[in-house]
């Protein structure tokens, strides 16, 4: 829409910088650079798309497409609707809860944005790929975006050089690359993320710019619909907003006018936003807690409709329509870019959010309360997910420093030399260019809120988007040190920046090649690679993408007929196997639980270290059945599969060595003025985390395999032959240790753990009995490690002389 041009002193205090922080073409012609960028996304698609099904059906795929399912039968309604009675019956508040299994407690508690284009690529790519790749086609296209509009907005202000490194840097890092071949909502996220970042840039500080403005607005609605954890993206925003332009606001360069219009639009289209906020606090309360909800059942009346969210875009016309009739109005003509920004974001945000999920069509405010309960209570809300950490294991969040660590310990050594120099070279010219200190913002914000207490799992996964940025200052740092190289050699800039910019891609190229199609468990040299990682005490594995189809395939054909396959641990016990046997990709014949418990089956386990107990420690250490170790990540085991007898030892050793932990819990370590003044600063001192129960041994089996093997052995044989009596002393002795609890009470989960082991497999009591007293302190290394224990580091398999 047409204003009159703006005052200088209307625009935020960047605008007066020359050079790439203004926005200008300064390097090449559009032609030219338009297809550059094609030329780029075609190489991400083309290094991207041959590899999406190579790595494993991972832990949330399969809720994922069970939701794009239950929506796909929703789309197809449509063509058949033959009436107004027909639409209203697909538009039933009811149909909507069924057909949209989103954003709620359940099967998937993310907003439909992410499935709903997995849904979209499978449509298309259906038809002549496999079911799983094509919805992931949706992350790949998504990633090769987010890699072009990076390029596309650097080289158009630096140069081809540095769009290219920062290109290259993101299509290398082997976390990002394996990420881009999953159904999740991380990459979607990410690209969203830096099109908003980009987009609020260009409409903050070019000229004749409203358009990106609104399509800010647009993005953050569409981040709303996508994760919750994409919405962020607005603190970055806002911080820039406060330091750019609150100097201005408190000038006379904003003036009167400029106060009237932000007072008077903002302050419209607050209004209706905190109303409905209040409504849904007065909903919340009318709730159950999010585990206990129920939207069938749950659904309080709410004084308010949906269409309140709309009245901020309607604020936002009206005030588009004065500055179309008073273009020379001082208040209503103005161009202002940082309150038209905000605007855009509440006009365009709530609206896009609304409507982009049919589940919120109906009982709007009811059933947006849900989801803003479980989201603003997610700790409490939803599981507790365990992390390990350096050799620790946490529950939901981590020490102050992980983003930090990880993201140094998880990106090319190569790139992360080149970032740390773009940020020196950065750094060092914010007078003149502020690019890089914005970027800089964006690429700490979620490293530094992950120094509060916030949600740390899996891995680097929860912060993508900083990746984006470290990229771009990849790319400035190689081309900083091609110039400085071209200084002290005399060589010409076309010979220093190749080179440069070669031994910033080249290892990692090579890294991601040789890891392939692991990396999601890939570390760099910096901490011994994955080996390395491991021994120190990060997670080998988190999400199943270890069991590939070449690793199903095998098992295919390893399994007997009619093999019984279990988890045996809770905590690991995803859907990833039934969907696989669903999609025909494991035998029909292969049972994928236990029958009976009469008979042990074979067990999965993953490398998983976070979710490790008691008995999968201790299985991880007998002769596996099956062993994924692939050269890739030095060896590591990252997937097995145990057979009966091995799943009985540890069986029968957790059963005698598992113990609680009885000690008192560890005094604080913050100074007593900081628990008293500022609590908040605990976590500094490691305090306030949630920490996994401290791992002990029972003490008398130590003591009597120490003492006496001889008659813990006879025990094991007598009570394995049901013959214990009271004429047998070390028996009852033995059934005592097993079922009397410290309070003299009996362990009813013991005795049924023992009660299976006597019915299944009764001399795998004797065997582990004989594994405690021959390799005594290799269990008690492998029972107090929080993580999984190598064989190789205690002497070998803890079996391995039966």
């Amino acid at each position: 829409m047409h204003a009159s041009q703006p005052t200088v002193e209307e625009q935020p205090s960047a605008e007066t910088v020359v050079g790439p922080a203004s926005g200008v073409e300064l390097v090449s012609p559009p032609k030219r650079r338009w297809l550059a960028t094609a030329i780029v996304f075609a190489v991400a698609l083309v290094a991207l798309v041959p590899t999406t099904g190579d790595l494993g059906l991972t832990w949330d795929e399969p809720a994922y497409r069970h939701s794009q399912v239950f929506s796909a039968q929703w789309w197809e309604q449509w063509p058949k609707a033959r009436s107004w009675s027909d639409v209203q019956k697909i538009l039933d508040p009811d149909a909507l809860i069924y057909y949209w299994p989103y954003a709620r407690f359940g099967v998937n508690f993310h907003p439909p944005l992410a499935g709903q284009l997995n849904l979209l690529t499978h449509t298309v790519f259906g038809p002549w790929m496999k079911d799983i790749p094509s919805r992931r086609m949706a992350s790949v296209i998504e990633f090769a975006l987010t890699i072009t509009i990076g390029f596309h907005f650097l080289s158009r202000r630096y140069g081809q050089g540095v769009g290219l490194v920062m290109a290259g840097s993101l299509l290398l890092m082997p976390r990002l690359y394996g990420q881009a071949h999953l159904m999740d909502t991380d990459i979607p996220g990410l690209l969203l993320w830096a099109s908003t970042a980009l987009c609020f840039w260009k409409g903050l500080y070019e000229p004749n710019a409203r358009r990106w403005r609104v399509l800010v607005g647009v993005l953050m609605g569409l981040a709303f619909l996508e994760k919750m954890a994409a919405v962020g993206v607005l603190l970055p925003i806002l911080l820039w907003l406060a330091a750019v332009s609150l100097p201005a606001i408190f000038s006379k360069r904003v003036g009167r006018a400029g106060w009237i219009d932000g007072a008077a639009t903002m302050g419209l289209m607050l209004l209706p936003l905190a109303l409905a906020f209040h409504e849904i606090q007065s909903l919340q309360r009318q709730m159950p807690p999010p585990a206990q909800t129920n939207l069938f059942i749950h659904r309080p009346q709410s004084d308010l409709p949906g269409l309140i969210l709309a009245v901020p875009l309607a604020v936002w016309l009206v005030r588009r329509l004065l500055g179309r009739l008073f273009p020379r109005h001082r208040v209503w003509g103005a161009e202002r870019p940082a309150l038209e920004t905000l605007t855009a974001i509440l006009a365009f945000g709530p609206v896009v959010g609304w409507l982009g999920n049919p589940l919120w069509w109906r009982e709007t405010l009811t059933r947006m309360t849900h989801y803003y309960t479980l989201s603003n209570d997610r700790q409490g809300a939803l599981p507790d997910i365990l992390i390990i950490y350096f050799g620790q294991t946490y529950q939901y969040s981590l020490p102050w420093h992980n983003g930090w660590v990880l993201l140094a310990i998880t990106v090319p050594v190569s790139i992360l030399a080149a970032a740390a120099v773009g940020v020196v070279w950065g750094l060092g010219r914010t007078r003149s260019d502020r690019i890089p200190l914005y970027f800089l913002v964006h690429m700490a914000t979620l490293p530094a809120l992950r120094m509060l207490p916030t949600p740390a799992h899996d891995g680097v996964r929860l912060f993508l988007p900083t990746f984006f940025f470290l990229s771009a200052f990849a790319g400035w740092g190689a081309m900083a040190a091609a110039s400085c190289l071209s200084r002290m050699t005399k060589a010409r800039l076309a010979v220093s920046r190749p080179i440069v910019a070669s031994l910033v891609l080249a290892p990692a190229l090579f890294a991601l090649a040789t890891v392939h199609p692991y990396e999601l468990s890939y570390y760099n040299e910096l901490i011994g690679g994955t080996p390395g990682a491991w021994r120190r005490g990060f997670e080998a594995s988190y999400w199943y993408d270890a069991f590939t189809p070449s690793v199903i395939e095998e098992l295919n054909q390893k399994f007997p007929p009619a093999a019984e396959v279990d988890f045996l641990n809770p905590r690991t016990n995803p859907s990833t196997f039934y969907q696989l046997q669903c999609l025909g990709h494991i035998r029909p014949d292969v049972e994928l639980g236990r029958r009976g418990r009469d008979h042990f089956p074979f067990a999965w386990l993953l490398t998983q270290d976070s979710k490790a107990s008691a008995f999968t420690r201790l299985l991880f250490a007998m002769k596996p059945w099956y062993a994924l170790a692939p050269k890739q990540v030095g060896g590591v085991r990252l997937a097995s599969v145990a057979d009966p007898v091995a799943v009985s030892r540890a069986w029968a050793l957790s059963l005698l060595l598992d113990a609680p932990d009885t000690a008192p819990p560890d005094p604080p370590a913050a100074p007593e003025w900081v628990r008293k003044y500022a609590p908040i600063l605990r976590r500094f001192w490691g305090d306030g985390l949630q920490k996994s129960s401290r791992l002990t041994v029972n003490p008398a089996a130590l003591d009597w395999a120490a003492n006496d093997p001889e008659g813990f052995l006879a025990a094991a044989r007598r009570l394995a032959s049901r013959k214990q009596g009271e004429d047998d002393p070390n028996a009852n002795r033995l059934l005592r240790m097993l079922l009397i609890d410290s309070r003299g009470r009996t362990n009813a989960t013991n005795q049924d753990l023992l009660d299976q082991l006597l019915s299944a497999r009764p001399e795998a009591l004797v065997e582990a009995v004989e594994i405690l007293t021959a390799h005594r302190d290799a269990v008690v290394q492998v029972m107090t490690r929080y993580g999984y224990t190598d064989p190789s580091w205690i002497g070998g398999f803890l079996d391995r002389d039966l």
